[in-house]
């Protein structure tokens, strides 16, 4: 009887538990636990550099190294994005969800069980390679099983996930890494986070296997992993071999950084040479290529705030890592509120049948307006931790909100049968700006002794996505 009640009160309200809620609240989850892996790195490094520990003591440009070892992880992680989304549209999108998930936590923990920089570096681009396979796919996944008028908030709800990983990785993992230092001391304690986190993880990809079901179905788990290691391999060794050149010439982080650019871009070239004519609709459509482009910006904000935002407030404050770590993870906090706010934007703007470019590109320029304040006040001198901390929630709601919105917009111009490449593409592409916005922004914090360059670069790139966004044409965009 009491189920009865419940079940009428929930049709009088207009709601109903469905399997895509089963699906949202899996996929948040896998979110949440794959982003405390990968944002681990920055805390971690900045953890290391207050406390001139292990390979980063004797860096001359600290900084800009630990932009580069979390920008080895994009590079991996952009590479197999679209191999990843292919591999999804043909063997299932759920099968691959949970091989990247289940294998995150294994290159997580080997992470952990690191004692060089090169092993250091070699697991994080390992994670990436790995987690590569889950954004395509997860997308893909989500569109298929959400109706539409509801489509937007399911990016945002499922994207809050995100959010709520980078404010636990942000904010605990300093407190953790002090008490594990005050039983272990510095040099022994920094990478017990890797081992901790690594075991939800697992549990999490347990989880998506049992409880989520793939309306296209899946074939199977074996010759898909086969492949995907296949893959990884071979990136792994042409990242490696790219990585270890670039120290033989002694070439500088930002360099370094480079080399591994291009690495992506002759893997970019490679998949429009071979499979151009086949997946036309998704390479060769302008509007989705103007998509990929705008939302490298997006990505490069997202990791000057998710990998920088702890030293940033730490050093214009004068704070410890542990006591910045409460500011700096307003922008995470804010992020839980702006990614379910842009999917609600974005269905209200598809239920009105107006411009749905429109939303991104109000949303992304009050961003960049905001993010450049940001770094007039710091140019200006300005150290109060309050401000900082007002400044840093308050570009986090709205830059949310667009990546919602952005997201959605592409996932309305794709072709539904070609979901996993077109947003495998999508993260290729926009993985540039994680790959590139550690080190760079690294680099000028390290020339300019401060973080108000690195904002200003940030700022100017969003206002040129925001105007890539407006050239999109098509009906009721």
């Amino acid at each position: 009887m009491a189920a009865r009640v419940r079940a009428d009160k929930d049709r009088a309200m207009g709601f109903r538990w469905q399997h895509y809620h089963t699906v949202w609240l899996w996929l948040f989850l896998a979110w949440m636990f794959c982003y405390i892996d990968r944002s681990l790195t920055g805390p971690v490094v900045s953890w290391m550099i207050g406390h001139n520990v292990a390979f980063l003591s004797d860096a001359p440009m600290p900084h800009a190294l630990g932009g580069l070892i979390d920008g080895m992880f994009f590079a991996g992680y952009m590479l197999t994005q679209f191999p990843a989304g292919y591999l999804g549209d043909k063997y299932g999108r759920k099968v691959m969800i949970v091989l990247s998930t289940a294998l995150a936590s294994i290159t997580t923990l080997i992470t952990g069980l690191a004692r060089s920089l090169v092993a250091f570096v070699a697991a994080r681009v390992l994670t990436g390679l790995v987690e590569g396979a889950y954004y395509s796919n997860d997308r893909a996944l989500l569109t298929s099983v959400t109706p539409e008028r509801v489509r937007g908030l399911a990016q945002g709800v499922i994207f809050a996930g995100l959010a709520v990983g980078l404010t636990v990785a942000t904010v605990a993992t300093p407190v953790m890494l002090d008490a594990f230092a005050s039983w272990w001391g510095a040099e022994s304690s920094w990478f017990l986070p890797f081992i901790i986190f690594a075991v939800p993880t697992a549990l999490v990809a347990l989880g998506v296997w049992k409880f989520v079901r793939d309306p296209h179905g899946g074939s199977g788990y074996l010759r898909p992993l086969s492949r995907l290691l296949a893959i990884c391999a071979v990136f792994l060794a042409a990242i490696m071999a790219a990585f270890y050149l670039t120290l033989d010439l002694r070439l500088g982080d930002v360099a370094q950084a480079a080399v591994v650019l291009a690495v992506a871009g002759v893997l970019i070239a490679v998949i429009y040479v071979f499979l151009g004519a086949k997946s036309s609709a998704v390479l060769k459509d302008r509007n989705l290529v103007l998509m990929y482009v705008s939302a490298i910006p997006i990505l490069y904000t997202l990791w000057f705030f998710g990998f920088w935002a702890l030293l940033l407030v730490s050093e214009s404050a004068s704070l410890g890592i542990s006591g910045a770590a409460l500011y700096a993870g307003f922008f995470g906090v804010a992020n839980v509120a702006g990614y379910p706010l842009g999917g609600r934007i974005y269905d209200r703007a598809r239920a009105r049948g107006g411009a749905r470019t429109r939303p991104y590109v109000l949303l992304c320029s009050a961003v960049a307006a905001l993010v450049l304040l940001l770094g007039a006040y710091l140019h200006l001198g300005g150290a109060d931790r309050l401000v900082l901390g007002v400044l840093i929630f308050a570009i986090g709601v709205p830059f949310a909100a667009m990546q919602t919105v952005h997201m959605t917009l592409t996932a309305d111009l794709a072709p539904l049968g070609s979901m996993g490449q077109a947003f495998g593409m999508w993260n290729l592409v926009a993985e540039i700006g994680a790959l590139l916005s550690p080190v760079v922004s690294g680099a000028l914090r390290d020339l300019t002794g401060g973080w108000a360059a690195p904002a200003v670069l940030n700022g100017a790139l969003l206002l040129i996505s925001a105007a890539l966004v407006r050239s999109v044409r098509r009906k009721n965009n």
